[in-house]
């Protein structure tokens, strides 16, 4: 009876019963919303927030003949990016509406015509882990004197990117010069790298220099941990004032090598980022640096709409 009465109000009216049932049962379909919303803002802002997109791992197989004026490494390190470049096609696609960038120029005679594919503007995902499967030099069959081959396989995890591009947000790179000299092994004596940045709307720029699978952080560094560029005008980095405290960017050859291409990549965000961090090991690669599928990961990490990238071919050759 209790259950029955409880709702009454003096004069006998019994629609209270079920007015609060109704406020009940509103009150509760409210909740299933607002958890209904709230899941839904945990999807839309995962990535910006450093949520994992899902990786895929394909196995690729490369096959290069080593060819006149090439090293075996250096033969291993093409075998390497054009499986990689494989890898990423195969499995997240090309970006019909990729930024376009000058990728070509002339060094010492010979074109350069490619980017390390592994960062290929392009690419609708990146190159996040790889591992060699098999690497075995091969010698050609039915051919007498023709050079032996490199079989390279491959596993490469794929991680899309996210996201689609802002066609309004670009950024473009340069350099005072695209031909640096190493004169010696004291640093004090060779080229500098001073790169001009310009955004088209305001921007926290990460600098790197990518040689083969090592990446080195120019900027953001201890001494100016903030770079904004803008479409005020062109900025350059290391900037006057600081290359007058002393900072220069010099250029470093390994022992033993006498020229390298390397590439500046200019990386414009919209807000601030954390910048890519961390010291690598490998085969013929400087100490305290970042690998390029750590780069790699650090990159797809943020948005597209977030983000634009420019690049630039240089030089590094060591004097006689």
């Amino acid at each position: 009876m209790e259950a029955r009465t409880r709702f009454l109000l003096p004069g006998g009216h019994r629609w209270l019963r079920a007015h609060v049932m109704g406020v009940q049962l509103l009150a509760q379909l409210l909740v299933l919303l607002l958890g209904l919303l709230a899941l839904l803002a945990l999807v839309v802002l995962a990535p910006r927030v450093g949520y994992a997109q899902a990786s895929t791992w394909v196995e690729v197989e490369r096959r290069v003949s080593l060819t006149d004026g090439r090293t075996a490494s250096e033969m291993k390190a093409i075998a390497v990016q054009e499986a990689l470049a494989e890898a990423v096609r195969r499995v997240a696609g090309v970006r019909v509406q990729g930024t376009q960038s000058a990728t070509s120029g002339d060094s010492a005679g010979t074109r350069i015509d490619r980017f390390e594919q592994a960062v290929r503007l392009d690419l609708s995902g990146r190159a996040t882990r790889w591992e060699i499967v098999r690497e075995e030099w091969q010698s050609a069959k039915n051919s007498v004197g023709a050079p032996p081959v490199l079989v390279l396989t491959l596993r490469v995890q794929v991680t899309p990117e996210i996201g689609q591009s802002d066609a309004g947000f670009g950024v473009t790179l340069g350099a005072r010069t695209t031909r640096l000299i190493v004169r010696g092994e004291t640093p004090a004596a060779n080229d500098e790298i001073i790169a001009t940045v310009r955004s088209t709307t305001e921007a926290y720029i990460t600098l790197v220099s990518i040689a083969g699978d090592s990446v080195f952080v120019l900027t953001p560094n201890v001494v100016t941990p903030s770079v904004v560029a803008g479409p005020s005008g062109t900025i350059e980095i290391p900037d006057a004032e600081t290359r007058r405290l002393g900072l220069h960017l010099r250029v470093t050859l390994p022992t033993g090598v006498t020229v390298r291409g390397e590439r500046l990549l200019a990386v414009a965000t919209r807000t601030r980022v954390t910048a890519p961090g961390g010291a690598g090991t490998g085969e013929a690669r400087d100490t305290g640096v970042l690998t390029l599928a750590a780069f790699n990961q650090w990159l797809v990490g943020i948005p597209l709409d977030q983000r634009a990238i420019a690049e630039l071919p240089i030089e590094v050759r060591r004097t006689p």
